[in-house]
């Protein structure tokens, strides 16, 4: 899987072939450092989307969505900054619908427990779109994203699971959808691919494609964000249970087929 040596039509060539492709030193020290500090403003002043991932009494993993809005340089990072250009690119387009931002931070000895799952069925979308995952520490294999090598093109949306602090929980009933397979139990069918990388390294990755977040732990802070991107054309899709919580507080004001970009998602031009 190719990394920023590679030409651009490469990558987007290998995103569509695997699902996934890393990109190395998409974002430099002086923009890791300043989004450490941007994580530890928006803690001391959460948002209605921040919460507590890890169980209580264990090394705390927490998180918070749309913060672009009022933190400046959450604000620079998903409208002038290399991490745009980078979706504009890989989805063949001069201009990229923000659907998202989100940042998660662990502390010293944490562990991630995000199970196997596709982002595809929490978002109200009517076609696959892009996840930038960015990493702002450096990360060995254990703990960094894995990704099922092309699962994004086996035709088949999962339940999605809810994330809580207290576990994990799939309703396949209500979303008439079947749940994730025990990937880590069948390597063969499943191959897992995962990375060492670097403070500003980034994995971009279809909508499509299964992913968790790595089992291990590290003796030092952990911090990454996430961000998702859709194209001009993408529109407004119900897709009933299961989606993520946000849809139904956000003041989007959209229904079925009307184009996804607004003041909510915004479209955002290459840098």
């Amino acid at each position: 899987m190719p990394g920023d040596e590679r030409p651009i039509d490469l990558r987007r060539a290998a995103l569509s072939r695997d699902g996934a492709v890393v990109v190395r030193s998409l974002l430099d020290g002086d923009w890791c450092d300043r989004l450490h500090t941007a994580i530890e403003r928006c803690r001391r002043a959460p948002g209605p989307h921040y919460g507590v991932l890890s169980p209580p009494g264990r090394p705390r993993v927490d998180s918070d969505l749309f913060r672009w809005g009022d933190d400046p340089d959450l604000h620079r990072l998903t409208h002038r900054s290399p991490l745009v250009d980078l979706a504009a690119t890989l989805l063949d387009s001069d201009e990229v619908v923000l659907i998202e931002d989100q940042w998660f931070a662990s502390a010293p000895g944490a562990t991630t427990p995000s199970p196997w799952h596709q982002d595809e069925p929490y978002y109200r979308l009517d076609r696959p779109f892009l996840t930038v995952w960015v990493t702002l520490d450096d990360i060995d294999e254990a703990a960094s994203l894995r990704v099922v090598t092309g699962s994004h093109g086996a035709g088949v949306t999962f339940a999605p699971a809810e994330f809580s602090a207290t576990g994990t929980t799939i309703d396949t009933a209500a979303t008439g959808l079947e749940p994730v397979p025990d990937v880590d139990a069948d390597p063969g069918r499943f191959p897992v691919r995962s990375w060492e990388l670097r403070a500003g390294d980034a994995v971009a990755i279809d909508s499509r494609t299964l992913h968790a977040t790595g089992t291990g732990s590290l003796s030092r802070p952990f911090r990454r964000v996430s961000t998702r991107w859709a194209t001009p054309a993408t529109q407004y899709h119900e897709r009933g249970a299961g989606t993520a919580a946000f849809w139904d507080v956000l003041p989007h004001g959209l229904h079925e087929g009307e184009p996804i970009a607004g003041d909510v998602f915004p479209l955002v031009g290459r840098v």
